[in-house]
């Protein structure tokens, strides 16, 4: 897959297909491309995880059965925990939203990925402090 930042979009190229995801005002990729697989159900849904400086973007592969993409933003977040897959695999992540939802990742390099929602959601929180003084 290649990603190409253009005019303000990332724009993605899955079999020949093309994904665009809108970035908005202000808002900048963190991290880009991360291999992931989201559970929908009993569906692993597989696709791409973008980390932006707002929002955390999930874009299934057209090959899956659930294709929509996930937007989450960043102040939304409550919590990013650490999961074992199948109790053992120690390569899952949660994701606790404010409102109560919880969404389960598989990702390689968790800790890396993990600590990149972390920092930007610390980030976002001292731009808000900056902005209201």
């Amino acid at each position: 897959m290649k990603c190409l930042p253009i005019r303000g979009k990332t724009e993605s190229y899955v079999g020949g297909e093309k994904e665009e995801m809108e970035l908005k005002r202000n808002e900048s990729i963190v991290q880009e491309n991360i291999a992931a697989n989201l559970f929908r159900g009993m569906e692993g849904v597989g696709g791409k995880l973008t980390i932006t400086s707002e929002r955390l973007y999930f874009q299934p592969h057209s090959l899956n059965i659930q294709t929509q993409p996930l937007e989450l933003n960043i102040k939304d977040i409550a919590a990013v925990e650490k999961r074992n897959t199948l109790f053992v695999i120690p390569n899952g992540m949660k994701i606790k939203m404010h409102n109560g939802q919880e969404h389960k990742f598989v990702v390689w390099k968790r800790a890396e990925i993990i600590g990149m929602i972390e920092d930007t959601k610390m980030k976002q929180k001292m731009t808000v402090i900056i902005k209201t003084r």
